[in-house]
């Protein structure tokens, strides 16, 4: 890369001269002005700057925008990303974003200054006009563990997700065949539109689906998806509601462990008393004793799959793209058991 002091001694002028022409100052003479212009084109001299700039389009570079990376599920999807992308020379910068708007709008400018080729991102909150930059220049946006979000700008974008609302369906089915009849939610923030506002959807469709009488007081939401705020959702059923639910379906794994360690903290037996589920699969599921029954479905190839789109996007810009739902399975485990006819009353 060609330097200043190259240009100085090309042009038979000091280093501070090249630098004030550089800087437009009137300090410098027509005639010396354009002799070190001339050196700088024929030459090729980029200043700092500019060569920053340069040498960050040299590399390829895909952000990742996730909410908990101690979260062992984004932690399967990224290795998934990074199998497809690192062999062909991409670098992944991974943003944290604790499920945050101010962060996530912080770091998805931090991408933007990064000049990234695309973005993947399991994002909650991130309003339409912080994505201007990406419709504007045509970035493509994977959206993983959420749906395409429905906005007015049409920016390349698909997403990756299992059907939400039909798996926690299925949830309720699951525990109706085992016997239960009194079947609690604890829920997280209903803006989140796929483990928020879906899941509840889907168990409520259950329910109805059941016949099964639907309690308010057994229903509660929360402001995330943390195990204290399973803790403290437990809690409030506990004391809000008539009778004790036979089974708790959580809306994330999180939510059950901490559901899980209130009724443990009260003498209350899991699944003796009260059996739960959650989703996910995280590795405390099968860690924790009693075991945790869940929904196990994003893994690697959620990131695979991800990945792949968005390559297709950044090689094709006519690529359409599209909404992609993977396969799911209920994992039966401890801490749920079979009820006899006459516990289901």
């Amino acid at each position: 890369m060609i330097t200043i002091h190259e240009v100085a001694k090309a042009a038979n002028v000091s280093i501070s001269t090249v630098s004030r022409v550089m800087n437009q100052s009137d300090s410098v003479s027509e005639e010396t002005r354009k002799k070190v212009l001339k050196e700088i084109r024929e030459l090729g001299y980029l200043p700092n700057a500019s060569a920053k700039k340069a040498a960050r389009k040299s590399v390829k570079l895909i952000g990742a925008l996730f909410p908990d990376i101690s979260n062992n599920v984004f932690g399967r999807i990224l290795q998934g990303i990074n199998s497809i992308v690192s062999p062909l020379g991409y670098n992944i910068i991974i943003c944290e974003t604790n499920g945050e708007m101010e962060k996530e709008i912080h770091f998805l400018n931090v991408l933007k200054d990064k000049q990234v080729d695309g973005v993947i991102m399991a994002n909650v909150h991130i309003p339409e006009e912080q994505l201007m930059w990406i419709h504007k220049n045509q970035k493509p946006v994977i959206y993983v563990c959420q749906d395409i979000p429905d906005f007015t700008l049409r920016t390349p974008s698909s997403s990756v997700n299992i059907d939400n609302k039909q798996a926690m369906c299925d949830m309720v089915h699951f525990l109706y065949e085992m016997g239960h009849r009194r079947i609690a939610f604890i829920g997280g923030p209903l803006h989140d539109l796929s483990a928020g506002k879906k899941r509840y959807d889907g168990f409520m469709k259950g329910m109805r689906d059941c016949n099964l009488s639907i309690h308010q007081d057994m229903i509660c939401f929360q402001e995330d998806f943390s195990i204290r705020s399973g803790y403290r959702g437990m809690h409030q059923i506990y004391e809000q509601s008539a009778l004790i639910p036979s089974a708790v379906i959580s809306a994330c794994d999180n939510m059950a462990i901490g559901a899980i360690g209130f009724l443990y903290d009260n003498d209350i037996s899991v699944p003796g008393q009260v059996s739960v589920t959650g989703v996910d699969d995280t590795n405390l599921a099968s860690a924790i004793r009693p075991s945790l029954s869940t929904i196990r479905h994003a893994d690697s190839d959620t990131g695979v799959k991800a990945a792949r789109l968005l390559l297709e996007h950044i090689a094709n810009p006519d690529f359409k793209g599209g909404a992609f739902q993977l396969p799911y399975q209920i994992l039966r485990r401890q801490s749920v058991r079979q009820l006899l006819h006459q516990d289901t009353a």
